[in-house]
């Protein structure tokens, strides 16, 4: 399956920061065992401009259904340290979209994301 991932700035947080922590997040999803690919969202350049360039803060993840838990964990896990700036994560995979502060979520609301992400028919993880 694939899921869109997007860093979202919050207050204060700017471009530059959402780029960096977004290069940060889509390096450790690339390492997780299992996820077969990682790749920044293409679109086309500004009027004017030529090319192909990428979307700020986004990057597309093709996996099994069964890695979404261990993604949304890694993303909570760095997004949460106190040296990152305010953001938001906005998942879209075919079964819906999500969107959450990985500094507040709690681990039972973080459960009812996941199945919300979750392929229908997949089964849980453990």
């Amino acid at each position: 399956m694939n899921i869109s991932v997007g860093v979202v700035a919050v207050g204060n947080t700017s471009q530059r920061e959402v780029a960096e922590l977004t290069g940060e997040l889509r390096e450790a999803v690339e390492r997780l065992r299992g996820v077969e690919s990682v790749e920044a969202v293409r679109t086309a350049a500004p009027s004017g401009a030529k090319g192909i360039g990428e979307v700020l803060g986004a990057f597309l993840v093709n996996l099994p259904g069964t890695l979404i838990p261990g993604v949304l964990e890694v993303l909570k896990a760095i997004v949460s340290r106190p040296s990152q700036p305010p953001v938001q994560i906005k998942i879209t995979a075919d079964t819906g979209e999500v969107t959450f502060d990985p500094k507040q979520i709690k681990a039972a609301d973080l459960a009812l994301l996941i199945e919300q992400l979750r392929p229908k028919g997949a089964g849980k993880s453990g």
